[in-house]
């Protein structure tokens, strides 16, 4: 009788001293111990108190041993992976990558489906708003950046639970910027009767490699053009986002080699505008010969279509453009004699008055003059972007030893002035035009603005943030943030120490995919 109620007391006892040991286990491993388990250790404390301490002692040992094995199987569809050059290694270091996400490697695959989480640990990241944060985790699911987590907040063990089938890539030492806008990319060709499928694929294919994500096509044939775009929309051909304009208007005033449709009155406008927009484009591209008059009225009629026009002007001023509120202005020399003194522009009218006479231009052209500082103070005032495409310019300078040092240092000048007046500056190319490569020139882009004097940090939102911005999908991508477009270029070195490093690339990640750069490059 006694012998039972010592160990009715015992039992009680242990009772809370279990519960509380139960407590801290499950705590821990976020597992709760079976009622089995429990009664076992019970069982042994109530009978013989020597026996109980070595049981529960046995029993914590065989639970945590018990506890790392099953999280070791729980976890085995979660890989770590060491990051991969996905450029220079063997395809199979890429496909094993790419794997990971998808049973079949297929890059035309439908949209529906659907890819496992990655986890990108330990990085860098270079947010596009100038903001450089260390050791930072971040968790795509789909197409989307889902999670952004702190140094301080991460756990491996959370992400496996969390994400089983997922692919964790250590980014230990390497910095992430969000996927590159090229916005000056004519990826369906702007010379007349030049499109070729062919060659806009690999377009697209090379623009990706070199991590460019969204592009702006500003000109091209208007039915290939859209269809280019919606094609790569609808993943039937690889390539960036792309934003796209039509065949370019202009007057019969001016010829020109490229795709256009003239238009000689107020009518004659609103009709291909109608037209284009009925086909599907993006943007109205203005070209040369129009007169302010006409360039005017497309601007009220794009408008009220809710279309976005960028201009290539010669007969319309920039300052006039601007304060007639266009969107955009392309190629950051505005060759155009009302942008010049009085008596440099009667120079230009009688020596080279055409459009592309560049270098004439630039050698009359006064930097700090009122028709400059007018026309910088206009696009300020209607918040007019401008891509200056400083590749085109170098080609030129280039072809000119005798002119083009003069010139070049005119074109950096003039560059850097609108930066630091406040002008919005976008990161574009021309490609194809004047043999530059698709997405290797969009780098070299970058090292030609720094060359005027911009800081690598602006550079680098200027090629992101700035250029979403312009397209008006801020709130998608251009930026590394939560819910935004898993578009993120992954590099070995930092931008902001040296811009030249942002081709430093170690991988591309487009709309949640990690990009076979090799199986690209062999297309």
């Amino acid at each position: 009788m006694g012998l039972d109620r010592e160990r009715t007391t015992r039992f009680l006892k242990t009772n809370i001293t279990l519960k509380r040991l139960t407590r801290i286990i499950t705590r821990t491993y976020n597992l709760n111990l079976s009622s089995n388990l429990l009664l076992m250790l019970k069982f042994h404390i109530c009978c013989k108190k020597k026996i109980a301490i070595y049981s529960i002692i046995i029993m914590i040992v065989i639970f945590i041993t018990w506890y790392h094995i099953f999280s070791i199987f729980s976890t085995v569809k979660a890989e770590t992976i060491g990051l991969t050059d996905t450029y220079n290694l063997p395809k199979t270091s890429t496909s094993k990558l790419i794997s990971i996400q998808s049973k079949e490697v297929n890059f035309t695959q439908d949209s529906n489906n659907s890819y496992s989480p990655l986890i990108l640990y330990n990085a860098n990241i270079i947010d596009g708003n100038a903001n450089l944060r260390s050791n930072i985790t971040i968790i795509t699911n789909g197409d989307k950046i889902i999670e952004i987590i702190d140094k301080d907040k991460h756990n491996k063990c959370d992400f496996y639970k969390k994400y089983p089938n997922s692919a964790l890539i250590d980014l230990s030492g390497k910095y992430v910027i969000s996927g590159l806008i090229d916005m000056h990319a004519h990826v369906a060709g702007v010379m007349k009767d030049s499109f070729n499928q062919t060659r806009s694929n690999d377009m697209l294919h090379g623009l990706l490699t070199f991590g460019v994500t969204t592009i702006r096509n500003p000109g091209g044939p208007t039915e290939q053009s859209v269809e280019l775009k919606n094609s790569v929309a609808r993943e039937r051909i690889i390539g960036p986002q792309i934003f796209t304009a039509g065949t370019l208007i202009n007057s019969d005033i001016i010829s020109i080699p490229f795709v256009e449709k003239k238009v000689n009155s107020v009518i004659e406008v609103s009709k291909e505008i109608d037209n284009q927009a009925k086909a599907g484009v993006d943007f109205i591209k203005l070209y040369v010969g129009l007169s302010p008059d006409l360039v005017k009225k497309a601007i009220d009629k794009a408008h009220s279509l809710g279309l976005k026009l960028i201009g290539h002007l010669y007969y319309t001023s920039w300052t006039d453009a601007a304060n007639y509120k266009i969107d955009f202005l392309t190629h950051g020399v505005p060759v155009s004699p009302y942008l010049l003194s009085a008596q440099k522009k009667d120079i230009f009218v009688k020596y080279g008055d055409e459009p592309f006479n560049h270098l004439l231009w630039l050698e009359l052209v006064d930097v700090n003059g009122k028709e400059i500082n007018e026309m910088i103070d206009a696009l300020v005032r209607n918040n007019v972007f401008v891509d200056p495409t400083l590749s085109v310019y170098e080609s030129i300078t280039n072809d000119n030893p005798i002119k083009g040092q003069y010139t070049w240092q005119k074109v950096l000048a003039l560059t850097k002035k609108m930066h630091d007046s406040g002008v919005k500056l976008l990161a574009g190319t021309d490609i194809p035009n004047f043999d530059l490569v698709p997405g290797k020139s969009l780098h070299h882009e970058l090292e030609l603005l720094a060359a005027a004097g911009i800081p690598a940090s602006n550079i680098i939102q200027m090629a992101t943030k700035n250029g979403a911005e312009a397209l008006g999908i801020l709130n998608s991508t251009g930026t590394i943030e939560e819910g935004k477009q898993a578009d993120l270029l992954i590099l070995s070195s930092n931008p902001v120490y040296n811009i030249s490093n942002t081709q430093d690339i170690e991988m591309v990640i487009n709309n949640g995919k990690i990009v076979d750069r090799n199986g690209l490059r062999l297309k």
